[in-house]
């Protein structure tokens, strides 16, 4: 199919500067009325409550892009794509397409840099494919923080015109890169620095787990590091999952010897030796981020007997807590990305 679309945008120029600006209050960003055949509607849609802000809406036949502009009553946004309140409005905006429309699925999410090959500004972005109106679409869903405000893009476009999407992506990023540029603020000196807390229940310490008490946060915490994948998506608490736990109890708790002597480590001793620690740990460890279904491994049956007889009064150790600061690391978009 000849490309007739997007392919003669001018991208930031004159062309684009005589077509006149929308402002995108309250920032003082600026956008291009006209983006390729998109053409904006210079009348902004009100939310209530006010913390959802405004939105512009910008079409063009078998296209559409919406700009948001908003606070979601976060106080104080610090610029940038890679923080905390900016990682969750994209989860919650994928989340909310994958949900609203039929056949929705993700292709892909990265950074992205609006300006290649400079290093800023960046967005988070995600791309889908949706069915929306009976129409197989492309999606994009972007999002960053600039003057203290989030700015979220959701661009779509008919399918049958995919040759053209990347021609359209980059001309909507190049015209959203130039109007953030100017306002970006430099690095805040009293920004947070990335890193993980650990939080150590000093009692258990006191008690007869000792050491297991500080090893276990310690040993959570290095198994983030050397797998970041397994970080909580927009940084938080770290909530191990079961195969994880587990390999945590058996180290400190059966495997290790001063471990072994401590009332949670004979009781779980016990049960390693009847071969139901692994039970043990997912019907007395039990967290509701594992769900309801358990591994099909399990003889939770034969553990229930078990237990009745063998094991009273367990108590999970109320170990200390990892933290982490800042969202996973998203891949940068590849420099020789189109």
């Amino acid at each position: 199919m000849k490309k007739l679309w997007f392919l003669t945008t001018v991208l930031a120029g004159s062309v684009l500067a005589q077509e006149g600006t929308i402002k995108l209050s309250p920032t003082p960003i600026e956008l291009p009325t006209r983006i390729g055949p998109l053409v904006a509607n210079p009348a902004p849609h009100k939310y209530d409550p006010p913390a959802m802000g405004v939105s512009w809406q910008y079409s063009a036949p078998g296209a559409s892009l919406t700009v948001y502009v908003y606070d979601a009553g976060v106080a104080d946004l610090q610029d940038g794509a890679d923080t905390v309140p900016v990682c969750i409005e994209f989860e919650s905006a994928k989340q909310g397409a994958l949900q609203a429309y039929r056949e929705a699925k993700l292709i892909s999410q990265n950074m992205v840099r609006l300006l290649p090959p400079e290093e800023t500004p960046l967005m988070r972005e995600a791309s889908l494919e949706l069915v929306r109106e009976g129409l197989p679409m492309l999606s994009y869903v972007w999002i960053t923080t600039v003057s203290k405000q989030f700015i979220k893009l959701r661009f779509s476009m008919d399918k049958r015109r995919a040759d053209e999407a990347q021609d359209a992506r980059r001309a909507i990023l190049a015209a959203v890169g130039n109007a953030l540029k100017p306002h970006l603020s430099p690095a805040r000196a009293d920004a947070e620095k990335k890193g993980t807390s650990i939080g150590v229940n000093m009692d258990l310490l006191n008690g007869d787990i000792g050491g297991a008490g500080l090893m276990y946060p310690m040993m959570l915490s290095a198994l983030i590091d050397d797998a970041p994948e397994t970080a909580p998506v927009c940084g938080g608490e770290v909530v191990p999952p079961y195969e994880t736990e587990l390999s945590l109890y058996k180290i400190l708790f059966v495997d290790d010897e001063a471990g072994r002597k401590s009332k949670v480590g004979k009781q779980l001793s016990k049960a390693n030796e009847a071969g139901f620690l692994d039970e043990l740990v997912w019907v007395e460890v039990h967290r509701p981020e594992w769900g309801d279904t358990p591994p099909q491994a399990l003889a939770l049956g034969e553990y229930q007997v078990w237990k009745k007889k063998n094991l009273k009064r367990f108590k999970r150790p109320a170990f200390g807590s990892v933290s982490i600061n800042h969202p996973r690391p998203l891949p940068m978009e590849a420099e020789t990305a189109p």
